[in-house]
């Protein structure tokens, strides 16, 4: 089945756990959009919610389709819905494919709930073969990057037009191979100067959302 179709599917899921007040952490990524197409068309129904987007893009999107949006308050937020580039057997993620990964951990962080939405193709046994996003400020950038690779990685640089992040920070990609360890492999990138945030979401998952040829599962996690 087409790509589009299962993540769709998975967004349409995703609806039923949107409050009707509250503060709502939404995502980026091509997942993402799916649910807030389906959440502009029925803009009037969210009219109490406070949508957090974790990008400039998905603030643009949600705005776009009528629907309230802030990122300057004090408060929990109920429920955050994101996408995830891949999700292992426990719900750990590598995010940050679209290099808004400290948005998206930060949002993450202060939600009640995280729920991941995404397609079958997300699912891994292990991860580490979507390389690990690296948010890192340009200052000594490469002296960053030497430091980075002594953690036991590749990294490589991105395309311009995919290489900063909202915060105007550079966004690299390190090659760990399948990770055995994801607390030290995170732990040890940043702790080095000059890294701002790691694309490793470790047990901050609540629940998957995931679009399958055969339907929907939704995975538990806590």
């Amino acid at each position: 089945m087409d790509e589009s179709v299962l993540k769709e599917k998975a967004a349409e899921k995703a609806l039923e756990y949107v409050p009707m007040d509250g503060l709502v952490g939404i995502g980026t990524g091509s997942t993402v959009k799916f649910l807030i197409k389906l959440l502009s068309e029925e803009c009037r129904k969210y009219s109490n919610v406070t949508f957090v987007p974790t990008s400039v893009e998905t603030m643009y999107l949600l705005n776009s389709g009528g629907l309230r949006t802030s990122t300057d308050f004090h408060g929990t937020i109920s429920i955050d819905i994101d996408g995830a580039d891949e999700i292992d057997p426990d719900g750990n993620l590598i995010k940050g494919g679209g290099a808004a990964l400290t948005r998206e951990k930060i949002v993450a962080a202060n939600s009640k709930r995280l729920i991941i939405v995404a397609d079958q193709s997300k699912l891994v046994q292990k991860l580490g073969k979507f390389k690990v996003p690296v948010e890192i400020i340009p200052f000594l950038a490469e002296q960053t990057i030497h430091n980075i690779e002594t953690q036991g990685c590749k990294v490589s640089r991105r395309s311009e037009n995919k290489n900063k992040s909202d915060n105007g920070n550079l966004v690299i990609d390190a090659d760990f191979g399948l990770i055995d360890d994801i607390q030290h492999t995170q732990a040890g990138v940043k702790m080095i100067p000059g890294v701002v945030e790691v694309g490793i979401f470790k047990g901050m998952t609540w629940k998957s959302i995931i679009g399958k040829d055969d339907g929907v599962d939704e995975i538990n996690y806590k």
